[in-house]
Formats: structure tokens, sequence, C-alpha cells
């Protein structure tokens, strides 16, 4: 079932969201060679209670982190342990909030250090990026999932990368995980998708790799997700909702915010 926001509860997801993004936006700001995964996972946790909030992930059954640190090949789920980052390690961080009876969630994917030399790196970094614009552009009444899917899938293999295809966005507000799903690939029909409605509040989100789709679990943890072939993966989330004549996106990363402005003109 699809729980439509009231203008009363978008409001208090709005709330979330600002948190979410400075929690995001700082944890991504201390990201640096010689810092490990569980410094940013710490952060992370102290800023969200002194925010008056609660860390969304720790609401998952058996989860015990407030992020999901990604580097390289990690894909999601990516468990912030002590390892020391690296220049030139491709990191995505995925946080959620909850705040007023609501949740948040955003991820955003970079480049450790200057990693001046790798421009293949920089390329699949800006195409993630573009994804998610491109997809946003999508969120408006009357349009459908399918939509949502279908660019996002058109901007990732265009470049000759790859969409994960067992990984999906998804609805979001009193639970983490609500419907509908949103794949980053197009299938079925077009109207047989969900309708985009005025009120749907989503989280969504950019999943795909370097090399080939296909991904497999990483060590013995029962949560990190990593590539099949080892190459990079990138992710990209940010928590959008749907209004009447298009949508407003409740965890604006600066990044993502100056480039919608650019956008629009």
């Amino acid at each position: 079932m699809i729980h439509l926001k009231t203008a009363k509860e978008l409001e208090k997801m709005r709330e979330g969201g600002i948190v979410s993004t400075k929690v995001l936006e700082a944890v991504i700001g201390v990201a640096r060679e010689g810092v490990t995964l569980s410094r940013l996972d710490k952060l992370a946790e102290e800023l969200i209670i002194s925010y008056g909030a609660e860390p969304s992930f720790k609401k998952v059954k058996g989860y015990r982190w407030s992020i999901c640190a990604c580097v390289n090949d990690v894909v999601v789920h990516g468990i912030p342990s002590d390892y020391i980052l690296e220049n030139g390690d491709v990191l995505g961080i995925d946080t959620g909030v909850y705040l007023g009876g609501f949740h948040t969630d955003c991820a955003w994917t970079i480049q450790v250090g200057d990693g001046t030399d790798n421009l293949e790196v920089k390329k699949f970094l800006a195409t993630g990026e573009k994804a998610l614009i491109s997809a946003l552009s999508m969120v408006k009444p009357g349009n459908y999932i399918y939509d949502i899917s279908n660019v996002i899938q058109q901007t990732i293999e265009k470049t000759n990368y790859s969409v994960v295809r067992s990984l999906v966005g998804h609805g979001v507000g009193r639970k983490l995980h609500e419907e509908p799903e949103i794949p980053g690939f197009a299938s079925g029909e077009r109207e047989k998708t969900v309708k985009i409605r005025e009120g749907m509040v989503f989280a969504i989100e950019v999943i795909y790799n370097m090399g080939k789709p296909e991904v497999i679990y990483k060590g013995n943890d029962g949560w990190t997700i990593a590539t099949k072939d080892g190459k990079i993966s990138g992710l990209f989330e940010v928590t959008a909702a749907v209004t009447a004549d298009g949508f407003f996106v409740l965890t604006p990363i600066c990044s993502l915010g100056n480039k919608l402005k650019e956008d629009k003109g």
C-alpha cells in the first residue's frame, strides 16, 4: 500500500531531510586519506543525536550502525569498519534519519583525495549524478515509475556502465522502506507501473557499476554487497516529495542543489 503524505507530514519530513543532509555533508567533509570508516560512523551518530533525531539504519533489524560505507567494489550495505581510507578510494556514504515519526534517506559517492589522474572515475561519478538529476525531472503527477526507471537506465547505459538490477529505490515515510519500488531500469509496460501522485515520497536511488551489473555478498557479515567482477560501484540517492506541479527534494545535497538550479536556468 502506498501512503500519501499530508502537507503537515511533509513538513515533518522536510525537517528530517535537512538533518539527513547536514549529517551526510559533514561525514563526506571529513572523509579523507587516513580516516577510518568507523570514525565516519561515529560522527554520523553523534550528529544525528545532537539534532534530536535517531539513526534510521539502527532501526533495521540486525544492523548496528548509523551509516553504510561502501568502498570501491562495495555496492551497498558496507559495514563502517576500521578500514583506513586511501587516496583515490571511491567512497559511497548512505545514511538515514528518523525524526518526528518519519524517515529520510540519502547517499552520495565521492573519490577520496584529489584523484586528478583518474579521469574515468570522475566520468563515472558524474554519470551517476546526471542520472539522479534526470530521474528527478520525471517526478511529477501523471508520470509513472517507469519514467524514472527508464531515464536512469538510459543515462547509465549510454556511457557503457551498468545498472544493478537486484537493488532498487523505494517509497519512504513512517517506515524506512515503503511501496512503491523504484528500479533503476525499465521493465514491462509503462502504464502498468505505479502512476505518480501528489503526496508520494520517494527515495530515488541510482545504483550502478563501472563493470557488469551482477553483485555478490562479500565477506561473512551478511550485509556487504559488492560487484561480482570487482569493479567499482556508485550510489546516489535523495528523498523527494511529489508536489502538485513536480517535486521537492527533502535531502538537498549541496552539489545536487546547485546543479538543479543550473538546469532550471
